[in-house]
């Protein structure tokens, strides 16, 4: 009995691996976005949760239920070395250079055309590489708790991808020290988010457990 041994043939093999690439060629980006989107969202969490907790800080500090007796009732007051890890501070006159790089506007995921702009107003870049602006003004909006201020935050400096709902967003404090969204959260929609709404981004963000879904 002659004993007979099955092998691929040379063409079975290129065929396998061919498959194989091309797999991997359509997995494996995807796979990359998830991880970055999950890591974008992770800062983001990471730093929402410093301002929150300077946030209870400065109430007990203060002695207060509401945040116009705090810091957070004066932008530059508030961010100061005292309440952040800072590394540069910019005015409002030199923030837009100094801090953002040079960048004005920042990309919408939907059509990535120019969309938001940047706040020309006070910034400061932290150690953790985040550049945040804060704009105080009074407000009526939402009703029995009003905003205070309003953050606007690059959650990874001037690093890349500069799209609203990657790694630029924006959200309100209000009085009672609640960090919100949009005043009306029905109006936090994806579609609002992907076409440039930093507010819809950041409650999609949180309505989904700190993850990038959109």
């Amino acid at each position: 009995m002659i004993n007979k041994k099955s092998a691929f043939t040379l063409t079975e093999l290129l065929i396998a691996l061919g498959i194989i690439g091309t797999v991997a060629a359509i997995s494996i980006p995807s796979l990359m976005n998830t991880i970055n989107n999950k890591i974008l969202a992770t800062q983001l969490k990471s730093n929402v949760g410093s301002i929150q907790q300077l946030v209870s800080d400065q109430m007990v500090m203060k002695k207060t239920k509401n945040l116009s007796d705090t810091d957070f009732g004066n932008s530059t007051k508030l961010l100061a070395k005292t309440n952040f890890a800072i590394v540069k501070e910019c005015t409002a006159t030199d923030a837009i250079n100094e801090c953002w790089g040079g960048v004005t506007k920042y990309k919408d995921i939907k059509s990535r055309s120019e969309t938001s702009e940047i706040q020309k107003i006070r910034s400061i870049k932290l150690k953790n590489g985040a550049l945040i602006s804060y704009v105080n003004g009074t407000s009526t909006l939402p009703a029995g708790d009003p905003a205070i201020g309003r953050f606007y935050i690059d959650i990874n400096g001037t690093e890349p991808p500069n799209m609203v709902g990657r790694d630029y967003y924006s959200f309100y404090v209000t009085r009672s020290g609640k960090i919100i969204g949009n005043f009306d959260s029905n109006t936090s929609t994806e579609a609002t988010c992907i076409n440039g709404n930093t507010l819809s981004c950041y409650d999609l963000v949180v309505k989904e457990g700190w993850n990038i879904t959109y």
